[in-house]
């Protein structure tokens, strides 16, 4: 289980940062033949998306989103586009005994507070993870983390899982192609290490 950081305080507000490639993510290209090629079911994945993924809450220990986005590891503007959401809740996402598979909060990643997009656009949540989502397709969202993170600034990896088709197998097929349980079984996540939470399916008509 993920170790408990709630705030002190009566803090409420979780910030959620989330950076992506303005150019090819080579991981996610990567990633992507690997899978269409090696694992069971990959000729049904239409597209991989990735943003690194940090989440605190504002003020505590004296953290500010400002400060991640001027440290130079977190976000390089000459690389990078990022979001800024805020998740009301004083439950940390993360922090569950079933992490393993779970669904993430239904309003993740929470109001957008921020970006470096002038005109931030209202769908900033799918702009990060390769814009709108095929009419014939299927987007499951999977956010990976290591498990024992201590705080107060929990990272991980928001993946985006594009999927031909909209029928309810496609959970059942993403937890195939994301678990890595064999050599053609799963890629993007170590079980004996990590923790993963998984939106539901998203249809897009």
């Amino acid at each position: 289980m993920q170790a408990d950081i709630r705030p002190d305080t009566q803090a409420d507000m979780q910030t959620v940062l989330l950076t992506s490639h303005k150019g090819v993510d080579l991981h996610a290209a990567t990633a992507v033949r690997v899978m269409r090629d090696r694992l069971s079911g990959g000729q049904g994945l239409v597209g991989l998306y990735r943003c690194e993924c940090h989440t605190f809450w504002s003020g505590e220990h004296g953290l500010q989103v400002e400060d991640l986005l001027d440290a130079g590891r977190y976000f390089n503007p000459n690389k990078h586009h990022y979001g800024h959401f805020e998740l009301d809740s004083s439950d940390p996402w993360f922090a569950r005994a079933d992490c393993r598979g779970a669904a993430l909060p239904p309003d993740w990643p929470g109001k957008v507070a921020g970006s470096d997009l002038a005109e931030p656009p209202p769908d900033l949540y799918d702009f990060l993870l390769g814009g709108p989502v095929p009419e014939d397709c299927t987007a499951v969202d999977t956010v990976a983390f290591a498990i024992g993170q201590p705080g107060p600034l929990v990272s991980g990896v928001l993946w985006r899982l594009v999927l031909s088709g909209t029928n309810n197998d496609s959970l059942a097929l993403a937890e195939q192609l994301i678990v890595a349980r064999s050599s053609e079984v799963g890629l993007l996540v170590n079980p004996h290490m990590e923790g993963w939470l998984t939106t539901r399916q998203r249809e897009v008509a």
